[in-house]
């Protein structure tokens, strides 16, 4: 067995001196040691177009365990050692809901540290966006109680997201925190790359995508996406709106975005 003078000769010596093998051996009983491993989790951020209301809801679930018993949550979980944190919100998310949702729908959307978020210790969520095509129904499982669509709005001064019929402090952990970074994120993407839109219906009005920008926004916003007609939709059809000569377009996306 090697000796050494002292502990820096002995870190020195394996960090630059010995193989890889050897400093990953070395490491495992030393230094791992001395640093403290937080959990991860993930949460997500889903968003669907509700074709009866004409809104974009988000998704919750009832919590029916410690901590933060019965109060709404975004779906999510700890992180397994054998995926990455997208498997982990996918699998989270069926677990909690029974929704299937495919990885290229599944967008990272920030990762929090906040000492002091979770009272079971030190955990470090990463939190994901999620923008679905369709609106599909829901069934709780695993630790939700309930789970459950809601219609929100959002505060163009604040951008804190309300959400219709659960008041702020219900929400929990510092999911209202998340909520407000994904309102943050989405009205930054009007002007870059409004993924948002990926949210409306195969064939769609001008109006729906008003209304959607608008719940988003917080705000009147028209003429500040009347562009997007031009760089990511296609004319499909005109129909004649009630009974006047004024025809009323739709469109589709050239591709999603």
């Amino acid at each position: 067995m090697r000796t050494f003078a002292n502990k820096i000769a002995e870190k020195d010596y394996y960090e630059h001196q010995a193989s890889e093998k050897e400093f990953l051996a070395w490491y495992a009983k030393q230094d791992r040691q001395t640093y403290e491993t937080p959990s991860v989790t993930v949460d997500s951020v889903i968003f669907a177009y509700n074709p009866v209301t004409n809104r974009v809801n988000l998704l919750l679930i009832q919590r029916k365990a410690h901590p933060d018993l019965h109060h709404w949550a975004l779906p999510g979980g700890f992180l397994d050692k054998t995926e990455d944190t997208t498997q982990a919100a996918i699998r989270e998310v069926y677990e909690e809901t029974h929704l299937q949702i495919a990885p290229k729908f599944v967008d990272q959307l920030t990762t929090i540290a906040t000492p002091g978020r979770d009272p079971r210790g030190w955990v470090v969520t990463v939190a994901h966006l999620v923008y679905l095509p369709h609106f599909p129904e829901t069934q709780a499982g695993d630790d939700a109680e309930r789970a459950q669509w809601f219609d929100f709005t959002i505060d163009p001064e604040t951008h804190q997201l309300h959400i219709i019929g659960v008041l702020d402090q219900l929400l929990a952990f510092d999911h209202a925190n998340i909520l407000k970074k994904a309102s943050q994120i989405i009205q930054e993407s009007f002007e870059v790359k409004p993924k948002w839109l990926n949210l409306l219906p195969p064939v769609f009005s001008w109006q729906a995508v008003e209304t959607i920008a608008e719940q988003f926004s917080g705000r009147k916003i028209s003429d500040q996406i009347a562009h997007y007609r031009e760089l990511y939709m296609i004319p499909v059809n005109t129909e004649k709106h009630d009974d006047t000569d004024q025809p009323h377009a739709f469109f589709r996306l050239k591709k999603p975005i």
